[in-house]
């Protein structure tokens, strides 16, 4: 058995010092076969321009920002058009809430 790993050791001794090398042609053949492989890089088309709501969402920061800022408008106006009174009545409350601004004078006059 000792022998015989003698010549194994050997062998891959003689295989070690001597590197295989490709021809030039093996590798003009391998190159050749993987691009012919290789699919075909398609033509690029240019991106189409965006319309007037993506250029405007853009300009907010994007559509995320923009449904935030109409839904802010949206309650602003419904809270500055609609009265305590009818709020109360559209969202069934009782009038025993509390009034956070029993009259809105004070933010007109001076003093």
């Amino acid at each position: 058995m000792t022998e015989m790993q003698d010549d194994l050791d050997d062998l891959l001794a003689t295989a070690a010092r001597r590197p295989v090398v490709p021809t030039e042609a093996l590798m003009n053949r391998v190159l050749a076969d993987g691009l012919a492989l290789q699919p075909a890089a398609a033509a690029l088309k240019s991106a189409p321009r965006p319309g007037l709501f993506a250029r405007l969402s853009g300009l907010f920061g994007g559509p995320p920002v923009l449904a935030g800022l109409g839904t802010a408008a949206v309650f602003g106006l419904a809270l500055g058009y609609l009265s305590p009174t009818t709020l109360n009545y559209l969202t069934g409350a009782s009038t025993d809430m509390a009034e956070f601004f029993p009259e809105a004078d004070f933010l007109t006059t001076e003093g």
